[in-house]
């Protein structure tokens, strides 16, 4: 079993509409996500958080109008605010700047007033934080020099809160005079891991710098979804060039003809790192030289380290076999126990904290073709998406 897929065509509020009336219980599993994440990290409630999603009109409306009217029309097809839809869409950079390392202390005052208006809650319960904070995603790819195939491969394991799974989504998006895409993404969210018609594929990696949530910048999820709407791989790369960003992640782009890139996109400035021997890793650390100046540190409990080594040593000896089943194997992997590639929730910390992988997804770029496994990889079959 996959995540339920929709195409949506027409008009831009058309096309959201169509994606919100769809998907309105996934669109409230994504508010229960994040209205419980901002209360936690950032000790404020839904409504404040919608307030200050309203900072990033004015560049959506100058960068990506077709979007923000998407955006509207999901509003009205799900039953809720736009402002909520627009807090979804900038949640990455709302998180941005908080400190992971602990809990709040207006958590529990923050969801008091959630749940007086009746913002929608997860079920799970309370208990004490451990101190860990998210840390999430390890990405994979191949150019054809290196695979079995001769095709390039674009593979990732999203790692998150296990309860965005029921917000999960495929959109198949088809608009005149651009690629169609399909993309894996969340309830009331335009876009995030795809690829396109026209050889372009995305994947994404957190990141955490000194310069994250100062000022209002690109939100990932719409860069992602123009990233997806580019005719080519450099009009893809462009796109990440301005405006700046608000907070910091990894795009992997990968082309149809083995062209792949991996940019680390921070609010002060954006760092390029290329294949090495036809393959590509990245996890949740900047390792560009432009960009590692301003990177956060990187604490004890973190993950990135250790799955960024596997990775590479996966990939590595696997060099010239690469296929399909190889990445499947790959996202599979559970060396490391805790800081595996394939990642379980840690029932020992706050249900917030407890990261996991959401889903696997591998890409067969030229091909047209996403295998998305539902779940944790390890317990999941790969099932293959055509983008049109």
């Amino acid at each position: 079993m996959t995540f339920p897929i929709l195409t949506l065509t027409g008009s831009p509020r058309s096309r959201g509409e169509q994606h919100g009336r769809a998907f309105a219980m996934r669109v409230r599993c994504s508010i229960a996500t994040y209205a419980r994440l901002f209360a936690y990290y950032r000790g404020v409630d839904w409504d404040e958080m919608q307030r200050r999603a309203t900072a990033f009109l004015p560049l959506l409306e100058n960068t990506a109008p077709h979007l923000l009217d998407e955006m509207r029309g999901i509003a009205i097809g799900a039953g809720v605010a736009f402002e909520e839809i627009l807090a979804l869409n900038t949640r990455t950079e709302l998180l941005a700047g908080a400190s992971f390392a602990l809990r709040h202390s207006e958590y529990d005052a923050a969801m008091g007033r959630n749940r007086m208006r009746d913002v929608p809650q997860h079920t799970t319960g309370d208990g004490l934080s451990a101190g860990e904070g998210p840390n999430e995603c390890t990405t994979l790819a191949a150019q054809p020099s290196a695979t079995a195939d001769g095709r390039t491969w674009l593979a990732q394991n999203w790692d998150w809160s296990g309860e965005q799974r029921k917000a999960c989504v495929l959109l198949r998006v088809h608009e005149t005079g651009k690629p169609d895409l399909l993309t894996m993404t969340e309830g009331g969210i335009v876009g995030k891991i795809g690829l396109n018609s026209a050889g372009v594929a995305v994947c994404m990696n957190i990141l955490a710098s000194e310069l994250d949530g100062r000022a209002p910048g690109m939100p990932i999820h719409v860069l992602l979804r123009l990233m997806l709407e580019s005719a080519s791989f450099d009009d893809a790369i462009a796109r990440a060039q301005s405006p700046a960003s608000g907070a910091s992640s990894c795009v992997t782009i990968a082309s149809a003809d083995g062209r792949m890139t991996a940019l680390e996109i921070t609010p002060g400035g954006v760092g390029e790192l290329h294949p090495v021997d036809g393959v590509l890793v990245h996890a949740n650390h900047c390792v560009c030289e432009t960009t590692m100046p301003i990177a956060s540190v990187i604490t004890g409990k973190s993950s990135t380290l250790p799955r960024y080594a596997r990775g590479t040593a996966l990939l590595e000896e696997a060099r010239g076999r690469i296929d399909l089943t190889a990445l499947q194997t790959m996202l599979r992997d559970r060396d490391g126990d805790v800081n595996a590639i394939c990642r379980y929730a840690d029932p020992a910390l706050h249900p917030v904290e407890q990261v996991e992988a959401v889903c696997g997804i591998v890409m067969d770029v030229a091909g047209g073709v996403m295998h998305i496994a539902a779940d944790v990889p390890e317990r999941a079959p790969f099932e293959a998406m055509r983008v049109s």
